[in-house]
């Protein structure tokens, strides 16, 4: 249940500042993404768990953002780069508002060196230990 609430929470943040969300391995990113702005969120590791009934869960949450950038020069390319790192900021503040959500630690942001598919995009992405209680 943490793991569907945890990945609907983000596909309705993600929404909501304009991109088409995708969740699946990154392997399949290549050949599923068809939409930018795009968010592509790898299925959130369960990597912890205390309790039976009740207790808290950690995943390991992987949240890409994407945007075209085949006509965009080098300043437009690090003007986008700043709004992506924004909205993933935005993204996991909200999320940490959640219901649900205990807490988010380890939150890291990092702008890709290199495209993750072969249409020439830019991208910023998120790591983070996202807790939720059960």
């Amino acid at each position: 249940m943490s793991y569907i609430y945890l990945s609907q929470q983000l596909r309705d943040l993600v929404n909501a500042r304009g991109y088409t969300f995708f969740t699946a391995p990154e392997q399949y990113m290549s050949s599923e993404l068809c939409y930018y702005p795009a968010a592509w969120l790898v299925p959130p590791k369960l990597l912890e768990i205390e309790g039976r009934r009740h207790g808290r869960r950690v995943y390991d949450v992987e949240l890409h953002l994407l945007c075209p950038a085949l006509k965009l020069s080098l300043p437009e390319r690090a003007v986008k780069l700043n709004e992506m790192e924004q909205d993933l900021l935005e993204i996991f503040t909200s999320l940490s508002l959640s219901e649900k959500v205990i807490a988010i630690e380890e939150l890291m942001l990092q702008p890709r060196s290199h495209a993750l598919t072969n249409h020439g995009e830019i991208s910023q992405s998120a790591s983070a230990h996202v807790i939720v209680w059960f």
